[in-house]
């Protein structure tokens, strides 16, 4: 049902500290209805079409937490556990409730009978809201209905303060903008005009685009998105700040979560990213329409360096948690960390990964770390490096220069891969190589991996230098 045009359910009932937790609700839907003349169903479509849920409350401490399982019986409900497992949480039960205690700010997700496809409740427990200054644009509690044609547009030094109940459909955007921020604890949505919310089926803008913009930061607000497009995007932006921002996207394919493109000194921390296709995508897409041949050269393009994601949780629907490319226009892409990370559910199409390297144009991807990741369900891949020719009608460019180096992948724990363990390194060819990976205390389960048995890794004959410890 909506409440003055806000979705919220009855289906779970919440209570943080006693007190009483409004729960939003959005159903999942794939963007269209047949790709390359396939039905949704011939991809794995049809698992999808069930509700998503979630709370917002912001949390002084530790606090207790209760939550009322409306749409089952006690006798239909056989384990109910929270995530990430690395918090440790521990659940209990009584008939159709259950209750537990939240010790820091941070995401639960909870999950009923070990079921990731129906009915997951996020729960995003946030510290006690900064207030907003005085000279910032603020939305207060209630819904704002601002459309699509007419963005919140941020210039210099200006803060936008969606307010902790705030519900925003609209968009926002900056262009050379310096010192802005985005905060609050509202929430920024897109759902497809003038149909049943959530319906899917069509196109719009990204949600947040900022071009050309430095010293950015973006926090505590949630984002929802039920349409096809991206989340959010930054196009050549420098020191960005994105903590405590919690995005949702239900959409299959093409609502990626958060993705910096040519971008520089990017931090994303706390953070929890759920998206319909990739969590993350750092890409290089300037210099034109990625579907216009011939391709700009990749050197004549602002650079990728120095992203750093920590601390954040994620799950994706249907495509890769976090990407370098697959556009890959940049004069180079290096010095990529992911550190101390949960990946609660990860499925992915055509063979693709968790962690995916997919150069489409010809540079030099170097300098990447993966470390103190845990994997706890995953359907495809866990590491997937391969170039490309082309994807889903975009075409690459390979004849540029290029080569993916200087590779740690160190301690990635895998709790469970669908099939058995499996990656994949595909070099291009003998002056377009994948070299100098190192792994290290890499385990399934409790069992370290050792060789490339171990893994499950294929490679070819264009991959050097890849060592296990």
């Amino acid at each position: 049902m909506q409440i003055n045009g806000i979705p919220i359910s009855t289906d779970y009932r919440v209570h943080v500290n006693g007190v009483s937790a409004p729960v939003y609700i959005m159903p999942t839907r794939y963007g269209m209805p047949y790709l390359n003349g396939q039905p949704m169903s011939f991809y794995g479509g049809e698992p999808w079409h069930q509700p998503m849920y979630f709370v917002c409350a912001d949390i002084p401490g530790p606090v207790p937490v209760s939550v009322e399982l409306g749409f089952l019986t006690d006798g239909e409900i056989r384990t109910v556990t929270a995530h990430p497992l690395s918090r440790g949480i521990a659940v209990n039960r009584e008939g159709t409730r259950v209750s537990f205690t939240v010790d820091q700010p941070g995401t639960v997700t909870l999950v009923v009978n070990g079921d990731h496809r129906t009915r997951p409740l996020h729960l995003f427990f946030s510290p006690p809201v900064e207030a907003a200054p005085e000279d910032a644009i603020v939305f207060g509690p209630g819904f704002h209905d601002l459309g699509y044609d007419k963005p919140i547009t941020l210039t210099d030094g200006q803060t936008l303060y969606l307010a902790s109940g705030a519900w925003v459909e609209g968009l926002i955007r900056a262009n050379g903008a310096r010192n802005i921020r985005i905060m609050g604890r509202g929430v920024l949505a897109q759902r497809r005009v003038g149909s049943e919310h959530y319906s899917g089926c069509a196109s719009a803008p990204a949600g947040i685009v900022l071009s050309d913009c430095q010293d950015v930061s973006i926090s505590g607000i949630v984002e929802t998105r039920g349409i096809g497009g991206w989340c959010s995007m930054l196009s050549n932006c420098d020191r960005v700040m994105v903590r405590d921002y919690h995005v949702l996207a239900s959409v299959v394919w093409s609502a990626d979560g958060f993705n910096p493109c040519n971008s520089r000194d990017v931090t994303l921390e706390r953070c929890f990213i759920r998206s319909g296709d990739d969590a993350i995508a750092i890409k290089g897409n300037t210099g034109g329409n990625v579907l216009t041949l011939p391709h700009i050269p990749p050197s004549t393009q602002p650079p990728v360096e120095n992203i750093l994601i920590r601390n954040c949780v994620f799950w994706s629907d249907h495509n890769e948690v976090i990407v370098i490319g697959c556009e890959t226009r940049a004069r180079y892409i290096r010095n990529i960390r992911i550190s101390d990370c949960d990946v609660i559910f990860h499925y992915a199409h055509e063979g693709l990964g968790v962690f995916g390297i997919i150069p489409l144009h010809g540079t030099e991807i170097s300098d990447i770390v993966y470390e103190n990741i845990r994997v706890e369900h995953c359907e495809e891949q866990v590491f997937c490096f391969r170039f490309l020719d082309n994807i889903w009608g975009i075409p690459g460019d390979q004849s540029f220069p290029g080569g993916i180096s200087n590779v740690t992948i160190r301690n990635v724990t895998v709790l469970y891969q669908k099939d058995g363990p499996r990656s994949e390194f595909t070099g291009y060819g003998p002056d377009k190589r994948i070299e100098t990976v190192r792994i290290e205390g890499l385990r399934y389960g409790d069992k370290p991996v050792t060789d490339a048995a171990g893994m499950g890794l294929r490679k070819n004959e264009h991959v050097a230098e890849v060592s296990y410890q």
